[in-house]
């Protein structure tokens, strides 16, 4: 029983770091929402942004994430969306509470350290698109400065 525990424990640490490591191919955020990038992992640089109001949930079960948008440039109005993980960890977005400020919106990098939502991020994770690009989602798994 104990060698099977072990070997369980060994299928699982290996099958997490060999989904979710590694970098992801560099794209330009203008051409990320191309089908091209559909189902793939990239890496996008830009800036993130609440556009007023963010979404969390955990529809579908698993993790709350929470949507928001990156931009080209701060006040940009092409964007594209940016799902982060609700926690307390590295790449998460601390829970806010109702009528949070922007102020409020305490996002962690991949080395935990809370970062300022005027930074520039380069995220890393997989793509979501659809042909008409009414879906166009990243799901997040790494933030970096």
């Amino acid at each position: 029983m104990r060698n099977f525990t072990l070997l369980l424990f060994t299928s699982s640490v290996l099958f997490v770091l060999g989904c979710s490591g590694g970098p992801g191919e560099p794209v330009e955020l203008a051409k990320a929402c191309s089908m091209d990038y559909d189902k793939k992992r990239v890496e996008v640089t830009g800036f993130l942004d609440d556009k007023g109001g963010i979404f969390c949930s955990n529809i579908g079960g698993g993790d709350v994430k929470c949507g928001f948008k990156l931009l080209e440039a701060p006040g940009a109005e092409k964007a594209m969306s940016a799902d982060i993980v609700q926690g307390t960890w590295a790449n998460n977005v601390e829970k806010m509470e109702r009528g949070y400020k922007r102020e409020d919106i305490k996002i962690r990098d991949n080395g935990g350290n809370i970062i300022n939502m005027a930074d520039k991020v380069r995220l890393t994770g997989a793509m979501m698109n659809t042909p008409d690009q009414k879906v166009c989602l990243i799901k997040v798994e790494k933030i970096e400065k």
